[in-house]
């Protein structure tokens, strides 16, 4: 049975594919240096038009508008500038609400084009371009440590890492948080309470890393400002010891968060990068892996989630659960001495 791979390295070469689904710019060059919030490539987006009704903005009839006219079309405005009028006692005018150019203006109307920003795709990490997809994006590479999680909230970020502790496995409480965090990228071990978001987002931090999150709190995790990544799962487990050994010793160190929104089959994780270019180059992780007996696993989901462990052995078929349902699993050893059948839907390869 093949198994998704979870990465968790302190050192491995990362090679990504930042594209987008539609033509645009390709704004970089092969070869170059990019920070993760540098712009590699951009697109348009779908035009937007507003029909302003000036005739009946300005109560008069149409062919007393077209007169008030003051723009006709291929005119730029600014929010604020003045379409059409003064008119009447309190001298009525009609401005422009945004940013935008007039494409037909008459009849006592005006089609109004906004303005909009091109779409703009972030390199999300620190490396170096080594290819150019022709009107797409590009491949960039490094070499450093890899932590990909299980959710994040859609943004990315660049600073410097600082652990709240030297145990991430407490919950992340409002007093942990002060000045001392402001515009650092926190790692924590879990959070059950949305006061605690805020309060980070007002420190200001830079971003957030924790090993579990409670579900409930998705929706607030979603509308903070900053990005949010959670490595392991939902509830109230601490981070795996793989993941905390990494960020606890790379303390102080600028680091690559990319909360990308989870899409596992597509190849996407959430994910942390923390470059390091000069130390000896090793090979490219793999993506999938087979189980078998040997294999070092993390437990994703169940009680002992997030547990990492060795498989001593795959049943070769379905066992009966107490729960009753009937499923593959595979005899785990794990912490001090334990072992417990694990379905293996529950287990992942851990490469470190």
């Amino acid at each position: 049975m093949f198994s998704k791979v979870k990465h968790i390295h302190a050192l491995t070469n990362i090679r990504r594919e930042r594209i987008l689904s539609s033509d645009g710019y390709v704004i970089v060059r092969r070869m170059q240096k990019v920070t993760p919030t540098d712009v590699i490539v951009a697109a348009p987006l779908s035009t937007k038009y507003l029909l302003l009704e000036i005739a009946q903005g300005l109560n008069v009839t149409p062919a007393r508008a077209d007169e008030l006219l003051q723009r006709q079309a291929g005119d730029e405005l600014s929010p604020g500038d003045v379409i059409a009028g003064p008119v009447g006692l309190f001298k009525r005018v009609i401005r422009a609400p945004f940013s935008g150019q007039v494409r037909i203006a008459g009849e006592g109307k005006v089609l109004f084009e906004i303005a909009s920003q091109p779409f703009e795709l972030q390199a999300g990490m620190e490396g170096t371009v080594t290819n150019i997809i022709p009107d797409r994006g590009a491949i960039i590479e490094t070499r450093g440590a890899l932590i990909q999680g299980v959710w994040g909230n859609g943004k990315i970020t660049y600073g410097v890492i600082q652990p709240v502790s030297n145990n991430l496995n407490q919950e992340l409480v409002a007093e942990q948080i002060n000045i001392g965090f402001r515009g650092a990228i926190l790692a924590a071990g879990y959070c059950n309470n949305s006061e605690v978001l805020e309060i980070a987002g007002n420190t200001p931090i830079k971003g957030l890393i924790l090993g579990s999150i409670s579900s409930d709190l998705i929706p607030a995790a979603q509308s903070m400002k900053y990005p949010i990544m959670v490595i392991d799962g939902f509830g109230s487990t601490p981070m795996n010891s793989a993941a905390e050994g990494i960020l606890i010793a790379n303390k102080d160190k600028n680091i690559a968060l990319n909360a990308q929104v989870y899409e596992p089959f597509l190849g996407k994780y959430p994910e942390l990068i923390i470059s390091q270019p000069n130390q000896p180059e090793p090979d490219l992780p793999i993506e999938s892996e087979t189980l078998s007996s040997g294999k070092k696993v993390i437990i994703v989901n169940g009680p002992q989630a997030p547990q990492i462990g060795i498989i001593d052995y795959i049943h070769p078929r379905k066992q009966r659960l107490s729960n009753g349902i009937e499923t593959r699993t595979a005899e785990v050893s794990y912490g001090h001495d334990k072992q417990a059948a694990i379905p293996l839907s529950n287990v992942e390869i851990l490469m470190e």
